[in-house]
């Protein structure tokens, strides 16, 4: 059975990202994402992994970052997968381009909400996955290699 590591922060990408719940019955899972107080996910019943919550313009945010790339290679050993599925944000950088210097297979699903233009994890990482997958058919006329798999929601 494939082994996916499935990355989002938390708030809407994890939203996003327990909405492709149907493929943790096909696949062996494995979830990551942010560490915060007032988040459940009752979708998820089991997140393996939890890492800071990341905020660029929090005075520690490169040392968090920094140790974040340890985590993500951390983890990347540990679990093996064959697969990183993204829907963003920022903690999920490490996690897809270690991923893509492994020799794994990344899918990033950019966020709904983006109609015109991609976030900024999006556009970090366009360039340096194997399937990026747009939610509208507007954003994919300019990005050549956006693949529109129509919306999550």
């Amino acid at each position: 059975m494939r082994k996916l590591l499935l990355v989002a922060s938390s708030g809407g990408h994890m939203e996003e990202l327990t909405r492709l719940k149907s493929i943790t019955e096909r696949y062996d899972c494995c979830w990551v994402t942010e560490k915060n107080n007032f988040q459940k996910y009752g979708k998820v019943e089991e997140i393996q992994y939890y890492v800071p919550q990341m905020n660029r313009r929090e005075v520690l945010f490169l040392f968090k970052f920094i140790l974040l790339f340890f985590q993500a290679v951390y983890i990347l050993i540990k679990e093996k997968p064959e697969v990183v599925i993204s829907t963003g944000a920022l903690i999920s950088y490490p996690f897809c381009r270690l991923a893509k210097m492994m020799g794994k297979k990344v899918i990033f699903i950019e966020s709904f909400a983006r109609v015109n233009e991609l976030s900024l994890t999006g556009k970090l990482l366009y360039k340096h996955v194997n399937t990026f997958i747009v939610q509208w058919s507007e954003i994919a006329q300019k990005y050549d290699k956006a693949i529109v798999g129509g919306g999550i929601f």
